[in-house]
Parts: structure tokens; sequence; C-alpha cells
């Protein structure tokens, strides 16, 4: 078979930047990038878009140095990314006006307060699908523009850029010829119309921007322009990504991203009318003229709880070793972890929660304490799953799942056993990536899935599931307190 040429795949997202040389539908190469996050004040988090950028733009020199390779030797490049993060930046210049806006950042708590006294969080919904909340872009945009004074002035004299990390990307990879994002992201915003498919004026007026601000909405699958003319075709976000690299594509079809955060994604049936508080309704993928919609399920803290406990509470020797070992042996113990180290999200929203230890005794130690930190993915996963099962009507029959946390196997057993279901696990760490690749143009070959199966264990067998489900429930009423704190 003749050897085809390269494609270049950027995965950048929340904690560091990936870049996947492909061939044949084979990773050939993979080279990786942290960058720094920055946490201002408590609830904040920000990070350098410049560092971002110059990440990017390092990693593809390098691989285009370390392998000999010059723009007629590769056919593409793709770029999947970490959603919500927001930047903003001076089209003129092309410099950043204030550091890139994490979606894990809460700092616009006060600005939804604000608003869902207005009444204003039905016509978001109604609009966006999406869920009046920090965590999107909206609220972060309307904070800068409160907050931030050179925003505004930007805006008003028609140099404002205000765009997710794609569009970031785009830019710089483009010297500021395109502006441009995909649907999957814009989506998140709460500024699109996912009805209607396009940037909806009452919703830029209600967070401040306007129109000229924002990127235009292209298909995932357009040519986005040019890098030292290799063709930018095929852009996502991750978490949508990963949805076409697990191939979920049939109505009740769900992947797991378990990540840094976590996102529960479900294919949708027909016009994704679905509309509800808990969980939410966002754009699965917009190609050829065809839109799929998915309802979702976020979560905040996921690995980024291991690794809080890791870095500022203990230190094991082997994290992901201790993380195996402390679920296979048994403990008396009954501690719980409340994961709201920047609040919570799916289905509880509770913003105002802090992270908290419940059940501690003199024999407690850290071991009880990581395992709750571990229970506590699961138990928002199974929170999640049973809002989904619920709203959507329908009985979901399987999770396939990816992200690092996967290599915990006793705790991807855990979560088959409290869901009931199969759980399919693909060990391939890059799925997102897989996904924003598959969709590009001439792209006939398949990335190989090294998937693994694991299925609940039944009660008879495994006599700790009953004391799984009561620690669940006990879970849920500590949760259940902060949601009544906040109500009030």
């Amino acid at each position: 078979m003749k050897e085809k040429k390269m494609r270049l795949v950027i995965d950048q997202s929340t904690s560091g930047t990936k870049l996947l040389l492909v061939r044949n539908g084979n990773i050939l190469k993979r080279y990786d990038k942290t960058h720094q996050q920055l946490h201002p004040e408590s609830g904040w988090v920000e990070q350098d878009a410049l560092e971002i950028w110059d990440n990017v733009k390092g990693l593809i020199d390098l691989a285009m140095t370390t392998n000999k390779l010059d723009s007629t030797m590769i056919a593409s490049l793709s770029i999947t990314n970490q959603r919500e993060t927001i930047i903003a930046w001076d089209k003129e210049t092309g410099l950043p006006l204030y550091n890139a806006i994490v979606w894990q950042c809460n700092r616009s708590q006060d600005i939804c307060k604000r608003l869902i006294s207005q009444g204003k969080e039905a016509v978001i919904n109604s609009k966006t699908g999406l869920k009046l909340d920090p965590y999107f872009s909206g609220t972060k945009i309307k904070w800068l523009f409160e907050n931030v004074p050179i925003i505004a002035e930007k805006s008003t004299a028609g140099k404002l850029a205000l765009g997710t990390v794609d569009s970031w990307l785009i830019w710089n990879l483009t010297q500021g010829k395109v502006f441009a994002t995909d649907t999957t992201n814009a989506c998140r915003t709460l500024l699109f119309d996912i009805n209607e498919l396009r940037w909806d004026e009452e919703l830029l007026e209600m967070f401040g921007a306007t129109r000229s601000d924002l990127p235009d909405v292209k298909e995932s699958s357009t040519i986005f322009g040019y890098y030292k003319g290799v063709k930018i075709q095929g852009v996502m976000a991750d978490s949508q990504a990963a949805l076409v690299g697990q191939k979920c594509t049939q109505y009740g079809e769900v992947k797991l991203t378990l990540g840094t955060g976590a996102s529960v994604l479900m294919q949708m049936d027909g016009n994704g009318f679905i509309r509800d508080t808990q969980v939410m309704t966002t754009i699965a993928h917009a190609n050829q003229g065809k839109v799929d919609y998915a309802m979702e399920g976020i979560i905040r803290s996921c690995a980024d709880s291991i690794n809080w406990f890791q870095k500022q509470i203990t230190t094991f020797s082997d994290i992901d070793h201790a993380c195996n070992l402390v679920l296979e042996t048994r403990s008396n113990e009954e501690v719980y972890f409340i994961p709201a180290l920047q609040g919570l999200a799916s289905p509880f929203w509770t913003n105002n929660a802090t992270g908290l230890f419940v059940g501690m005794k003199l024999t407690s130690n850290r071991r009880d304490l990581l395992r709750a930190i571990l229970e506590s993915i699961v138990f928002q996963v199974k929170s999640i799953i049973d809002v989904m099962e619920e709203v959507a009507d329908k009985k979901i029959k399987c999770i396939k799942v990816d992200g690092g946390v996967t290599k915990n196997h006793q705790l991807m057993k855990m979560l088959a056993t409290i869901l009931g279901k199969e759980i399919i696990i693909n060990n391939v760490e890059e799925l997102s990536a897989i996904g924003v690749y598959s969709i590009v143009e001439k792209v006939t070959e398949t990335i190989t899935l090294n998937q693994s199966i694991i299925d609940p264990i039944n009660n008879s067998v495994f006599q700790e599931k009953a004391a799984l489900i009561h620690r669940f429930e006990s879970w849920k009423k500590l949760i259940s307190r902060f949601e009544e704190k906040e109500d009030k």
C-alpha cells in the first residue's frame, strides 16, 4: 500500500498540550508539554494564553524537526481543545488582554446569582441547553466586561476578540487571518442558540458582548485556514470529540471521559429538545449539514481531586499503585469525601460547596481518605447516570470509558458494579484526538482501539455491593445538606 502523508493532531487540554503524529491510522509519535495553572485568588483558575500558544507551536516545530518533515509531507492539522476556557485578545496586536479564564474558575458566581434573580435562566436554558453557571464562558465574558476596563474599550473600537482555546490557536496558526470556531465549542459559551445554530443577539446583550467580538462559527470538518501551507481541518471540543472517537452514534450510547474533570455524554434522538436543569443538552457534532445532539453531565473534580490530595495533603511514592491498592483492601472505616474543590456540577449545581472529609476517627488514615476520594468519583458518575435515565426515559446498557483514571482497574470494577452496567474501557488515551482526526476529509482509515470489558459483579459473588449502595446513599445525603444550605 502506498504510504500516505502524515497528519498532525493537537490535543490542547486543561493540564497541557499533546501533539500526535498519525499516518495510515497509526499513532506514530506523541509529544507532550504541560502549562501552569494559576490561582490568583481562592476559586479562581487562570492560564497564560501565550504559554499555551508557545507550547503548541513548540511541539509542532519539534515534531517537524525530529521527524525531518516539511509542509508538503503533512496532509492536515486538526485541533481538539478544553472547552469553556475563554481568552480575550487584541485583534491588532494579537496579544492577550487578560489571562485565559479556565472552565474550572468560579469567579462569576455573583453574576450568575444576579441573572438568576432577574429571571434569565429559563431563556438561557431554552436557547443554549445549558445551565446558568460559572462553568460556562458567557459568565466569564461578563466578568471581563465588568472588571477589566480595556475589554469594553477594545470592544467599542471593534478591536476585541473573544474566543475559546480553539479560536485562539486558529488565530495564531493563521497569523490573524482567520477568526473562527466550530459548533461544538460555540455551543458551550451561553451565547449560541443550539436550535438556530447562531450567535443570539439577546444572549449577547445579556452577557455584554457584541457580534464583532466573536468568531465565525463553522462545521467541525471545515477547512479553517492554513499553517505554513498545511490545511487546518477538523476542530472539535474535547468531550464531543471523544464521543466521536468512542463511536457513540446511536440513541442511548454513552461515553464517560475521566480526566481532570469528567464528562458524561449520551447520544440523543431527535432534535435535542430535551431541557433539564440537572443535566444539559449540547451539540454532539455538526458536519455536512447534519446536527446531532447529546445529553451531558459534567463533574468538576475527578483526577483533579486525586492530584490535589497527592500534592497538597500527603504524598504516595506511586499514586497509581496506591489508588488500586486501597480499593483492593477491606476497610471498616466509613469516611466520605465531598469533591467540591471548585463547587459541584451535575446534577447538584452547588457552587458554594467546598471540599470536605466526613466520618474521620482516630483509626482513620490517609488510605481511607484516598479511598473516599476514589469512591466520590464513582458516586458522582452514578448520580448523573441515574438522572439521565430518568430524563431520557431510557435504560442505558453500557458505558464506554476513557481517560487517565481508567488505569485504576479496581475503580472501574466498582463503577460497573454500582451502575449494574457493562463498562467498556478504551485503553487508548487519545480518544479526543482520534475523534477529531476521524472527521477530516479523505480520512478513511480508523485507529484501532484497545478495548477491555468489565461486567458488573453479581451480588451473590460480590458481597460488598449492598454496602457500596449504602455508602452511595449516605454520600448523597451529605451532598443534600449543601443543596439545602445554598437554597436558603
